[in-house]
């Protein structure tokens, strides 16, 4: 295996945890300084403006947020700053030594309507990542909603999200910042830049999903033409459902929800792997078929001034 290319992360941002049951968390934040909302805005514009310019963020920016609510508070307010339209989330495992410091297992972030990709079997597929900053693809399985899912009497669980889901696909996540450090840092960095997502592409349908086990969704990766990770659904404790349910619920904590059409990218199968532009990447998955990438540097966005 490529250690350059398909190197496991410490905070790897990929991979969705648990069942679908909610596990509460006691956060002691006795001695915490939070974040003002001068330096929640402050953080937010730095991240908006390093991904809008296409340009490397040495550090980062102010300073590190002590609590997960502060950095999805920064999350939130570069929502506000780019106007895009989230398409759907990447969700994402805490690893299990920070859970209860952090007081969460999972982690989430948008996916811009503008970095969403749909392809077919056997096509390529380009896609951009910050060339002097953070840069992995993740092979994962897209959820597509059919419908807002709802609570039970036990919140949202596995089970109960299942009927909500119009399909299942192969997919990629495209996790990239403009912080080369930002995986490093660890979650409460990952959250603040939009999870470390810097695109999802949704590929062919998963065909009879409902009824096959997930050890028999199996998946695998290639960069550069060498074999760098095997997985399958099984891979994603919880399962892409678990993942769903549990985003369902945290999304309901910020006053947001599923709706019909947004996409859920449920949680990487054979690894982070590390890419750099002008280099390949090809993913396969059983009852899908496969799809090639090509990996390109982002470039700065035109402002609407120029438009």
């Amino acid at each position: 295996m490529d250690d350059e290319t398909s190197r496991q992360l410490a905070y790897h941002t990929g991979m969705a945890y648990g069942n679908g049951t909610e596990i509460k968390f006691v956060v002691d934040t006795r001695g915490v300084m939070r974040l003002t909302s001068h330096e929640i805005e402050a953080i937010a514009a730095a991240f908006v403006a390093a991904r809008r310019e296409a340009r490397a963020l040495v550090d980062f920016p102010v300073r590190l947020p002590e609590v997960l609510d502060d950095s999805v508070a920064v999350q939130e307010a570069a929502l506000r700053l780019t106007g895009e339209r989230i398409a759907g989330w990447k969700v994402a495992m805490v690893p299990p030594a920070l859970r209860v410091p952090l007081a969460a297992e999972r982690l989430a972030g948008p996916v811009d309507a503008t970095t969403l990709t749909t392809c077919l079997a056997h096509a390529t597929v380009e896609v951009a990542v910050h060339a002097d900053g953070f840069a992995a693809v993740e092979a994962e399985f897209v959820v597509v909603i059919g419908r807002e899912p709802k609570p039970g009497p036990d919140g949202f669980t596995a089970d109960g999200v299942r009927d909500a889901v119009a399909s299942i696909h192969a997919g990629v996540e495209v996790a990239s910042s403009p912080l080369p450090s930002l995986n490093d840092l660890g979650p409460l960095a990952v959250v603040c830049d939009h999870g470390n997502n810097a695109g999802v592409v949704v590929g062919p349908e998963i065909s009879g999903w409902r009824d096959r086990p997930p050890t028999i969704l199996t998946t695998r990766t290639r960069v550069a033409g060498r074999p760098v990770g095997e997985g399958s659904a099984a891979s994603v404790p919880g399962g892409p459902l678990g993942a769903v349910a549990w985003l369902a619920g945290h999304l309901a904590g910020r006053g947001r929800r599923l709706a019909a059409g947004d996409i859920v990218s449920t949680g990487m199968t054979t690894g982070v792997h590390v890419v750099r532009p002008g280099q390949s990447a090809r993913v396969d998955f059983a009852f899908a078929g496969g799809f090639d990438l090509t990996v390109v540097a982002s470039r700065p966005q035109r402002s609407q001034e120029a438009i």
